[in-house]
């Protein structure tokens, strides 16, 4: 008999869920664009569920982490650091990772990982700066998707400078350089 376990991973902008089975095999797994304090939590379980053809009676644990892990007290039998939990998950998918960078919607953190136990980590301590928000504030002000901005940074040859660690300041420059004839196109 094969048993089930969900974990659930509630940031700031966006819910993630996946099950496993046995511990080793990913059954579902799914990312909702809402995060905490949203329906997002509920519609990635619900999403997991429904394709693994699984109920929440089914599963024989489950696990909460991320900014808003502690609104899900009700359903999880234990709420986890996301720290802990990227050290765990990297170590599972990428069984000899030292690193994981972590770009979340309103912070950026980056573990060091020893034998899958995080050793040490840093976060960044300017406003947004360097986040998912930031990246996609930064692409709708140059009026790409995040795919594009991607693509078109891995061949952007000029060197230009933001020096405004604030999302706000540094849309303010990029809408300067872009009216400067900076194109990202």
């Amino acid at each position: 008999m094969s048993i089930y376990t969900l974990g659930i991973d509630i940031g700031s902008t966006a819910s993630k869920c996946v099950m496993l089975k046995d511990g080793k095999e990913i059954v579902a797994k799914s990312l909702i664009a809402v995060g905490a304090g949203t329906s997002g939590p509920q519609r990635a379980i619900a999403e997991v569920l429904e394709k693994a053809g699984k109920t929440e009676a089914d599963m024989a644990y489950t696990l909460a982490t991320g900014y808003g892990r502690n609104s899900l007290e009700d359903i999880a039998d234990h709420q986890m650091s996301e720290l802990s939990c990227h050290a765990k998950g990297a170590t599972f998918l990428f069984p000899d990772v030292h690193t994981v960078i972590d770009i979340g919607g309103q912070d950026v953190k980056v573990l060091q990982i020893d034998n899958g136990v995080m050793t040490n980590f840093v976060m960044n301590d300017k406003c947004a700066a360097g986040t998912g928000r930031f990246l996609e504030l930064m692409a709708r002000t140059l009026e790409l998707n995040l795919d594009e901005m991607a693509r078109v940074g891995l061949h952007w040859e000029q060197e230009l400078t933001i020096s405004s660690m604030c999302t706000v300041f540094a849309e303010s420059e990029v809408v300067s350089l872009i009216a400067d004839n900076h194109s990202a196109a």
